[in-house]
């Protein structure tokens, strides 16, 4: 190493110990005092997203990741992230993954890039404990995460919740993200309730999203073309844009994009006017504008999305009874949220920091029906009963924290979180109904050693309808063993609140009778989560890490669907159950020069819920998953190869037939991705692929009857194979 370049890694590193107040990299003696240079830091912060059409708005300061506003040096390379990757939720400060109490999973944005990913699906389904499943009816997609369903996720971005169309948090449709404004996504596996509150269960996905670079200026642009299985042509296939730019002068920042992404429906089996996957129209814009200023940090960001859903029916075999017309019904889902954010930050000095974060969402979905006359093509409004209905939801959130170091062993964090729930509509109780949350939390770091550091906190809540636990522990312990490996151990009890559609639903028609109850609990659980990592080689041209894993949940008060005491035709929500899952993991990862190799597995176990009536049958059923990304890079041409692979095993589970249990198994299937990145000057990348390598588009559920398997239906994973193409354009201003 030359002595140039001796000067600048410790240059590199003083800046990132200054921009990230981060005492583990400069030793507690070092003082600096000032530093004056020409260098200009781009900013990293915490926002969540809002958008209203061709809303762009902009965004007020200098950082605020997840939980902090921070100041962090120019864009490392993908070398040095590799390196030294740094984490934000959950954490007091920015700092690396090696350092952090929990167990993080980050995805980059180069990542992301290099999967050609059209949405968030496309990156999370090759992550091992993360499932999906399709409701091609609604035109969603349901998440799952360590055994538990997607309400036990909580999804959030920039460290503040989402709003969906079952409310806040709850059951969120992660294709509704856009995908462009991601700068990279963090997975913390098992129970984050006492500092994220309800729905973390199972865990947190936070997605972070981008900000302005060191540039002056700058202009990004992307165009995705590919087809549906074999279907593709102007009203077929996917067809999106993307154009977004950044600002930045003196103190100030500002940015904002726009984009369209429309999947145009796959008719495969289906016929006449029929799609088996519905037609997708999705506008997506985002603003923010940013100010910083000595020790203030502000910035304000607006997400917004409008979204329509499709579903064309045949035309039916017989006239309309009362009109004598031939008809065909319709159906679109349309979607509307915007997504206001507020996030501020101050530092005191080196022990004592403030911050503050404020997010406010409004959330529409209507269904929409129509009929259309097979003669004349006259398009009118279906009159049936429960044939137009409309919910709105809206969710103020408001989160404050202090951290303050108290000595070189001990540091606190304490906090106020405030969510206000309101929804209104024809399938909800009449009127506007609430759910006020409050909650006051507070962690503490101590480290009496390098080698030791623990995390305990408590969460204490409040709430003005369901029964919420009025106390909530946790535990997280890091412990380096060696210098090359590292122990984590936690215990977290978690809950999941009562959505406003579980609160308040009240539908009824010809096929459902479903009614909400406010009378319900919040979900508990139990958990345990262990791991060890190890990494012996660490070096800039080669990195080898392995990690064994571990999680144990135990959830009570579980909210299903039960008859009715008083009529055993209507349906009602209650806490009617217990749910368990177990599971083990193990990760590899090596990068040696132009290689990149990560492996892994997981074998899950589902409790079987019947077992606590028959002892005879298992009490768990387990599933295995595999996963693996390859990656070879050839730099003089500036092209790269990746395969993403997922294995998700067998699911075997026990179904009533009648009065009869018996077993069921729904088969394993293999997903993979195949992508080539090509450099095409100083500003455009060609992004080509195969999607889906292996044709998967359904995969079959049978039942045991007698040592005989017969069929039970099919569940849908996608939609084939598919081919696609992508020009991505990035200039830059210095």
């Amino acid at each position: 190493m030359t002595f140039i370049s001796k000067w600048y890694d410790l240059f590199n590193r003083l800046v990132t110990a200054l921009s990230n107040n981060n005492d583990d990299i400069l030793p507690d003696n070092y003082m600096i005092k000032e530093i004056k240079c020409e260098i200009t830091f781009a900013p990293e912060i915490n926002i969540m997203r809002k958008i209203y059409f061709l809303l762009v708005i902009a965004i007020i300061s200098k950082t605020v990741v997840a939980q902090k506003v921070y100041i962090r040096p120019p864009e490392d390379t993908t070398k040095a992230k590799e390196l030294s990757e740094v984490v934000v939720t959950g954490q007091y400060k920015p700092q690396s993954a090696k350092n952090s109490v929990y167990q993080v999973r980050s995805i980059t944005k180069e990542r992301i890039s290099k999967q050609g990913a059209t949405n968030l699906q496309d990156v999370l389904k090759n992550e091992l404990n993360v499932r999906f499943s399709q409701d091609l009816s609604t035109g969603g997609s349901a998440i799952s995460m360590l055994g538990l369903k997607g309400q036990n996720v909580k999804i959030l971005i920039d460290g503040l919740p989402m709003v969906g169309r079952q409310g806040t948090s709850n059951e969120i449709d992660i294709n509704q993200v856009d995908i462009n404004s991601i700068e990279r996504i963090e997975i913390v596996e098992g129970p984050m309730s006492v500092v994220y509150g309800a729905d973390a269960l199972a865990g947190v996905i936070n997605i972070i999203t981008k900000k302005s670079t060191a540039a002056k200026f700058s202009v990004t642009a992307r165009l995705h073309e590919e087809t549906i299985g074999n279907e593709y042509g102007i009203k077929q296939g996917i067809h999106n844009q993307y154009a977004g730019f950044t600002l930045r002068h003196k103190n100030w920042e500002t940015g904002g994009s726009f984009g369209r992404n429309l999947f145009s429906g796959w008719q495969d089996t289906a016929t006449g006017r029929e799609l088996v996957w519905h037609r997708k129209d999705q506008l997506l814009a985002n603003g923010f504008i940013g100010y910083t200023k000595g020790k203030l940090s502000i910035r304000y960001r607006i997400d917004g999305l409008d979204e329509i859903i499709t579903n064309p029916g045949n035309y039916q075999p017989y006239a309309d009874a009362y009109s004598g017309d031939t008809l065909a019904y319709d159906q679109e889902y349309l979607s509307q949220r915007v997504m206001q954010q507020l996030q501020a930050s101050y530092f005191a000095n080196s022990k004592l920091n403030f911050q503050a974060q404020a997010s406010y969402s409004n959330y529409s979905r209507q269904v929409f029906s129509t009929t259309v006359n097979k003669e004349n093509g006259d398009i009118r409004l279906d009159p049936g009963t429960g044939r137009q209905a409309q919910v709105d939801f809206s969710g103020f959130t408001f989160r404050g924290t202090a951290y303050y170091k108290l000595s070189d062993i001990v540091s606190f964090q304490p906090g106020v979180d405030i969510n206000l729930e309101s929804g209104e509509g024809e399938r909800l109780e009449l009127g506007n109904n609430t759910v006020n949350d409050y909650a006051f939390f507070i962690t503490s770091e101590i480290t009496p050693s390098k080698k030791i550091n623990i995390r305990p906190g408590i969460r204490i809540i409040s709430n003005t309808v369901y029964d919420a636990p009025p106390l909530i522990p946790s535990i997280n312990t890091k412990i380096v063993l060696t210098k090359d490996m590292d122990l984590r151990l936690s215990y977290a009890s978690g809950f999941r609140s009562p959505s406003l559609r579980e609160l308040y639903f009240n539908f009824f028609d010809a096929n459902h009778q479903i009614v909400g109850n406010p009378a319900l609990k919040a979900e508990t659980s139990n958990s345990f989560t262990g791991s060890v990592n190890w990494k012996p080689v660490s070096k800039e041209a080669t990195s080898f890490a392995v990690t064994l894993s571990g999680f144990y949940n135990d959830v009570k008060n579980l909210i299903d669907f039960a008859p009715s005491a008083s009529d055993p035709n209507i349906y009602i929500y209650l806490n009617i159950a217990e749910y368990k899952t177990r599971g083990v993991n193990l990760t590899g990862n090596l990068r040696n020069k132009n290689w990149n190799v990560a492996l892994g597995s997981s074998f899950t176990g589902f409790y079987n819920d019947y077992a606590d009536a028959d002892k005879t049958l298992p009490e768990f059923q387990w599933s295995a998953e595999a996963n693996a990304n390859l990656g070879y890079s050839f730099p003089k041409i500036g092209l790269d190869m990746n395969l993403f692979y997922k294995f998700t095993g067998k699911r075997m589970s026990y179904v009533l037939s009648g009065t009869e249990v018996l077993p069921s198994r729904l088969k394993g299937y293999h997903l993979a991705d195949l992508t080539l990145n090509k450099k095409l000057g100083k500003h455009f990348i060609l992004n080509t692929g195969v999607r889906n390598l292996f044709d998967v588009d359904r995969v079959s559920s049978t039942v045991v009857v007698s040592g005989v398997h017969t069929s039970n239906g099919v569940r849908n994973i996608g939609c084939g194979r598919s081919y696609f193409a992508g020009l991505a354009f990035n200039w830059e201003k210095k």
